[in-house]
């Protein structure tokens, strides 16, 4: 990496997209107390997570977990971008509101759902890893041991493991950081393995790392694997598919949050919790400062 500047940071044309937990039978929201989320970029060049309960829910019903603004390593520009433009790699944090039916959880980046063109990236791309989840109250690496690790391919872009979008269950997770341009274990150490890892470089970069509501040890386990660089599924058990409907009532509820969307919903059924209605949904603008 090069010596940087740092350009502006502010939330512009940011991507949203948001997942409906809708219950058949009851309300679930104790069993999701507890429940971390988490997603990275496939480049590792940033993460963030929210754990259910963490933080109070705001007069709507929301909580949120607000992830670092200087902590997506974008190249020569470090955790900056070049002039008159925003940083892609920058995930700006997480939302979730649960009622007496239904949980939804809203990400929140300026990364594309389509991704970031990258010459050097296999597919010519780099874009979001897929989204997990973990209700066990464990680290990620102790929940993926387990079985416990629940991961949602939700975009046809990207180097998951596996190709057919949906929810699986029991998942094993890799990385793709060695084909997308990112912090691989050899060359950078990983998350936080070392001097040319992420982490040290966001703080060489005048950066400030942050995980959202999550820690490094969560996926660190503890320490224990600071090379940690997971960030798609590699294997699971598929439990259904997705599709899209016409539009999300999360929008304007949303509006006033910083979270602004069109209106695409994502659909996907499994029975689990008994039914689900995972929106997908994408901003008109925002600010996240």
């Amino acid at each position: 990496m090069k010596t940087h500047s740092l350009f502006n940071l502010l939330k512009i044309g940011i991507t949203t997209f948001g997942i409906f937990f809708v219950a058949g039978q009851g309300a679930y929201a104790s069993d999701l107390k507890g429940t971390a989320f988490s997603i990275s970029l496939e480049c590792l060049n940033d993460t963030t997570g929210l754990l259910v309960g963490q933080n109070p829910n705001d007069a709507s019903g929301w909580q949120y977990a607000f992830d670092s603004n200087k902590d997506g390593m974008n190249g020569n520009y470090w955790v900056g971008a070049a002039p008159g433009t925003v940083n892609p790699y920058d995930i700006s944090g997480m939302a979730i509101k649960e009622t007496a039916t239904s949980v939804i959880v809203a990400i929140n980046g300026n990364m594309k759902l389509t991704g970031e063109a990258e010459q050097g990236a296999t597919g010519g791309q780099i874009g979001y890893g897929d989204l997990f989840f973990n209700m066990a109250g464990k680290t990620f690496d102790n929940a993926m041991s387990s079985g416990d690790l629940f991961g949602i391919h939700f975009s046809s872009v990207n180097a998951s493991g596996v190709q057919q979008l949906g929810v699986y269950s029991g998942v094993q997770a890799k990385t793709v950081t060695d084909i997308k341009e990112g912090y691989t274990v050899a060359t950078y150490g990983g998350l936080a393995g070392g001097e040319n890892s992420y982490e040290s470089q966001v703080k060489q970069g005048g950066g400030v790392v942050g995980y959202g509501d999550l820690t490094s040890s969560y996926f660190t386990n503890n320490g224990n694997d600071n090379t940690f660089n997971l960030n798609v599924i590699d294997s699971g058990k598929y439990l259904n598919g997705i599709s899209f409907l016409a539009q999300g009532d999360v929008t304007q509820q949303l509006l006033t949050t910083g979270y602004e969307f069109l209106q695409n919903v994502l659909k996907i059924s499994h029975y689990y919790f008994g039914k689900f209605y995972y929106a997908l949904i994408w901003p008109l603008k925002g600010n996240l400062a």
